[in-house]
């Protein structure tokens, strides 16, 4: 690997460690709340219909927030396979170069000793 792509992935990796770990919390906090008891009112079943609705208003924001570090965590890893090709053609290159080279020297030095 490059120096380029390893100081690429060096300081995206606290970006994905960070976006996964607040992924990992808003899963594990969505499973935590008890089931409540059943109303014996009509006031209390529109009251808990009311926290049914704002449990639902933040779970769907729990989902966007999801789907938010999902995406960022997507392109980081579109960023860094893009910068690993790059390194690999690089490294094909220079591995080109260096079997040329090889040859050309294996010539000179048949032809030296002739």
């Amino acid at each position: 690997m490059s120096l380029a792509t390893i100081n690429t992935i060096l300081n995206t990796a606290p970006i994905v460690i960070q976006g996964a770990t607040r992924l990992i919390k808003l899963i594990r906090n969505q499973g935590e709340e008890e089931r409540p008891e059943i109303p014996d009112t009509i006031e209390g079943i529109k009251q808990e219909v009311d926290r049914l609705h704002e449990r639902l208003d933040t779970t769907n924001e729990s989902n966007v927030e999801q789907i938010k570090l999902i995406e960022e965590l997507a392109k980081q890893n579109e960023s860094l396979a893009e910068q690993l090709k790059t390194t690999i053609t690089q490294q094909n290159r220079m591995t080109i170069i260096a079997i040329v080279a090889l040859v050309v020297a294996s010539i000179s030095l048949i032809i030296a000793l002739q």
